[in-house]
């Protein structure tokens, strides 16, 4: 009987429990013998961050290893290359590690579950770290939120997000646009009004309440305009449907705001011929 594989929602100290280590114990090692993730989920660092951390470390030290495995001669980071970075900013020589062996097809688990359980991920970081997961191990949402430790109706609206053009997409994860502000666009088909949305909530300082307001407004408009229009579209047809009997031929109308279009259509240059005529002494159904 297959074994049933462990959920990994319990987080990053039982994921690492799995794992034999090389040695448990904590050592220092010198920092540029240590190397990024490979499979890092995390896109974004923030300088200013990296910066205060880096200032922090000067003074204070490293107070939490960093999670590494063996790889060649270097040791790849599985968890805290925020930290590292600071540290190789702050000047540090050595930094304190913990030494694990972590195969390669859990490396992607291990850093995706360290990060979000540290809040170290953006939302998009965040949208697409899931996506990975469920194609690199085939998962459904479902199995993706147990694995993390999320609800699957969390995961589900996170990966949503991905749904955004780009360019709103890198709003959100640097941090114009909130999570809540992202979905309230997702609710909005155009493109181009995603992005003059988009443009106003940053310009004006939008909250997601005004946001959805000024949403709200932009659509009772537009039904107020589609209704305005109703009647003059069923004039047009009727129009449309008049001159087609008149002159024995399809007559199409095509309008535009106040000016418009109209256009005979004809089968044969023999239709083309009594069109012509028809045109020069009137309609067919006068002069019947």
């Amino acid at each position: 009987m297959n074994q049933k594989r462990p959920a990994l929602g319990r987080g990053l100290t039982a994921l690492m429990s799995q794992m034999a280590p090389e040695d448990a114990a904590q050592r220092e090692l010198p920092v540029g013998s240590l190397a990024p993730n490979r499979q890092q989920p995390r896109t974004y660092f923030d300088d200013a961050a990296i910066a205060e951390l880096s200032e922090s470390l000067k003074q204070h030290g490293m107070m939490q290893p960093i999670v590494v495995r063996k790889v060649g001669e270097r040791f790849e980071i599985i968890a805290g290359e925020r930290r590292w970075r600071a540290a190789k900013k702050a000047g540090l020589a050595t930094v304190p590690v913990i030494i694990k062996e972590v195969p390669d097809d859990r490396l992607l688990e291990f850093a995706l579950v360290e990060n979000i359980q540290r809040q170290e991920l953006n939302p998009i970081e965040e949208a697409r770290a899931y996506w990975q997961l469920g194609e690199h191990l085939r998962l459904t949402q479902e199995q993706v939120a147990d694995r993390v430790g999320k609800s699957r109706p969390q995961v589900a609206n996170t990966l949503r997000l991905l749904r955004l053009p780009s360019e709103l997409q890198d709003m959100v994860a640097k941090g114009p646009l909130s999570t809540g502000h992202a979905k309230v666009l997702l609710g909005v088909e155009s493109p181009k009004l995603q992005m003059q949305l988009a443009d106003e909530v940053v310009a004006q300082q939008l909250s997601v309440r005004a946001l959805e307001s000024r949403l709200a407004s932009l659509q009772k408009e537009k039904k107020k305009k589609a209704r305005k229009r109703h009647p003059q579209e069923l004039f047009i047809k009727a129009a449309a449907e008049e001159l087609t009997g008149a002159w024995a031929t399809r007559v199409e109308i095509k309008a535009k705001g106040k000016s418009g279009a109209v256009l005979f259509h004809y089968a044969s240059e023999a239709e083309l011929d009594r069109l012509f005529e028809s045109l020069k002494h009137g309609p067919a159904k006068r002069r019947a």
